[in-house]
């Protein structure tokens, strides 16, 4: 197989992304550019399908940038997780591509900068789930973060977009430093970069290799001077995980969402629900299944009588607990659409922290294996579901005039195909059967239970059963509420 459609799906869109910009210099055509990026949408989703099957028969792909092989060069890697991902994001892409035909008719300025900024935030996301390399995942990362921030701010005559954007840059810009920190730390004690390489080199026993045993021992003995393995590692880690928590929106680093994805355009925050947010958690999944996993005896060493890898499973689950309950409660008060599913997004983000307590070493196989199944389930169906509220409701808003929920009482009775597609995401993510939501949640469930975690599986039932407040709050106002004479005056570009 022609393994370029790995490399391509960056490339394009950031070929695409600078070449929009010149256009304007000629064409004014709103038209013009969301074909563009749609087009452009459309030829990723059909390289990472490429892939995607290609890895469902069992085959893992690779591409070396510039012909250098790794781990000296740049190289993407494709597998079942990222294939998966990977094809989800541009999937959520293209149907923001195609909203765009739309909310370009609604918004008088900076059509092309939003294509622009969109096919750039593509490359950074596609870039983060492809990689093989770590240092690359740093770079990928700025891309996205870079783009989200200017994105955040695209209304930039509104005072709440530009703060909102200051808060989200200044803090983020300070999580890929650490990240980037952590990159240092890895590479000082390794001498490496590549994922592919560093698993062999956590993976090393080094009472079996005496090439490596200057390393682990932490003695400084000629070539072999790396310093102390153990302690670097974890310290890397730490600094990672700050970075990659923060852009997944675990407390406490998530308060910058709400304002962030109400501030943002539409299609937006779609995409920072559905996809941007899972940027951060496939991080920390690659971190402890992939590179540090039970197996390695990097983090194996005890720490309050806890594997140090375990104990860091053990604080994400406990945070994961407390985002779940912090985003399903305070979900309920608000009167801005968008915040309130941005809360919904952070509950969700929580749930499946949650279930990192079932990956820890002394769980059975089985049962962690069922928590990763359900918890990239769960990845999926949240996204899916997520971006459909934030389209379905951002688009009755734009409508409506306002993101003020009091002033979206029945309108649902005008647009009921909007308001059902609204109402199949509500209970997807409130995890009502047969919707795909109640599988992942129950997988994630059950998976707690068989781990000897009963009360974090309870804790998914509570969190949902909290959440469901805010849901049918929404869906009683669209659909019960008395109807706005207000509708079609419009408060601001949405």
């Amino acid at each position: 197989m022609n393994e370029s459609s790995v490399g391509l799906v960056t490339v394009v869109p950031v070929l695409v992304a600078f070449i929009l910009p010149i256009l304007t210099l000629k064409f004014r055509s709103r038209v013009l550019y969301a074909t563009a990026t749609t087009a452009t949408t459309f030829f990723v989703v059909v390289l990472t399908l490429t892939n995607l099957l290609e890895v469902m028969k069992g085959n893992v792909l690779s591409y070396s940038f510039g012909g250098w092989p790794p781990p000296l060069g740049i190289v993407y890697v494709v597998d079942s997780l990222n294939g998966i991902l990977g094809f989800l994001a541009a999937t959520l892409f293209f149907f923001s591509s195609l909203y765009t035909y739309w909310y370009f008719n609604k918004i008088e300025s900076g059509y092309e900068w939003l294509s622009t900024l969109i096919l750039l935030l593509l490359a950074g996301v596609l870039g983060c789930l492809y990689t093989g390399d770590l240092f690359n995942f740093f770079v990928m990362l700025e891309v996205l973060s870079v783009s989200s921030y200017a994105l955040v701010a695209f209304f930039r005559r509104r005072k709440w977009a530009v703060e909102a954007s200051m808060a989200y840059s200044f803090i983020g810009a300070l999580a890929t430093m650490l990240f980037f920190f952590g990159v240092i730390f890895i590479y000082a004690s390794f001498g490496t970069v590549n994922i592919a390489d560093l698993i062999v080199k956590t993976h090393q026993d080094p009472q079996l290799a005496s090439k490596y045993l200057e390393i682990w021992s932490g003695k400084c003995v000629g070539e072999w001077c790396y310093g102390n393995v153990f302690i670097s590692s974890a310290l890397a880690v730490a600094l990672m995980l700050w970075a990659l928590n923060f852009e997944a929106g675990v407390f406490p680093n998530n308060y910058w969402m709400p304002s962030a994805y109400a501030e943002s355009p539409t299609p937006v925050s779609a995409l920072f629900a559905g996809i941007v947010d899972k940027v951060g958690t496939y991080g920390v999944i690659r971190l402890f299944i992939t590179l540090f996993t039970a197996y390695s005896t990097v983090l194996a060493f005890p720490l309050w009588g806890v594997a140090f890898r375990d104990l860091i499973l053990i604080v994400l689950s406990f945070l994961g607990l407390v985002t779940g309950y912090l985003g399903a409660l305070l979900m309920f008060p608000q009167k801005n659409v968008k915040r309130l599913l941005t809360y919904s997004t952070i509950s969700h983000i929580g749930i499946i922290f949650t279930s990192f307590g079932a990956l820890v070493s002394r769980v059975p196989l089985s049962a962690s294996a069922e928590a990763l199944s359900g918890v990239l389930l769960h990845m999926i169906t949240h996204a899916i579901g997520e971006f459909m509220l934030f389209i379905g409701l951002g688009t009755l808003s734009i409508v409506v005039g306002s993101t003020n929920l009091t002033k979206m009482q029945g309108v649902g009775s005008k647009y009921p195909l909007l308001t059902a597609s609204v109402i199949v995401g509500f209970l997807s993510l409130l995890g009502v059967m047969p919707l795909a939501g109640f599988f992942s949640k129950f997988m994630m469930f059950t998976a707690l239970m068989n781990a000897g975690l009963p009360l974090h599986a309870i804790s998914i039932v509570i969190i949902s059963g909290i959440s469901a407040l805010g849901y049918f709050k929404v869906i009683y106002t669209l659909v019960v509420g008395r109807g706005s004479e207000e509708v079609g005056a419009r408060e601001h570009l949405l």
